[in-house]
């Protein structure tokens, strides 16, 4: 595959993920402030039993926590979504190491915060973690036509 198809390919993989990952975050989001539903971990965590025997404290403070984290995640992938279409498809350096310490680092921590769980989210957690590492290592491996150094 030619360098400028793994590219192209790599920064349409890294779009994925932020789609997908605005499409999650959003829903959640909605659900829980709009009161359809509290937070999904409830269901993937505890039994209903335990859940109906949770102070109504608990609940809401893991609903605000959802909302908070879940609004910040929806900001990030319209963040990383913009970084992409307007830095990275130009081949501008900065944004490939912005994306790759960022989106890194909170790709390592969705897996460490459902450890203690048994990763629960594993479902989403790793097919997003996929588009992310696959769409870095494409977009990485563009090499600098003058001094062959990855940029």
């Amino acid at each position: 595959m030619k360098q400028e198809k793994r590219y192209n390919l790599g920064c349409n993989l890294l779009l994925w993920w932020s789609g997908a990952n605005f499409f999650f975050s959003f829903l959640i989001l909605f659900l829980v402030t709009t009161g359809l539903q509290d937070c999904p971990l409830f269901a993937m965590v505890f039994t209903r039993d335990e859940v109906a025997q949770l102070p109504d404290k608990v609940i809401k403070a893991m609903n605000c926590l959802a909302i908070l984290y879940n609004s910040y995640a929806v900001a990030m992938s319209v963040l990383v979504w913009f970084v992409v279409k307007n830095a990275l498809k130009n081949k501008q350096r900065w944004a490939f190491w912005a994306l790759l310490i960022t989106v890194g680092i909170a790709s390592i921590f969705s897996f460490v915060a459902t450890a203690p769980f048994s990763y629960t989210r594993w479902q989403v957690n790793v097919p997003l973690a996929l588009l992310y590492v696959v769409g870095m290592f494409l977009v990485g491996c563009e090499k600098d036509k003058k001094s062959g150094v990855i940029t």
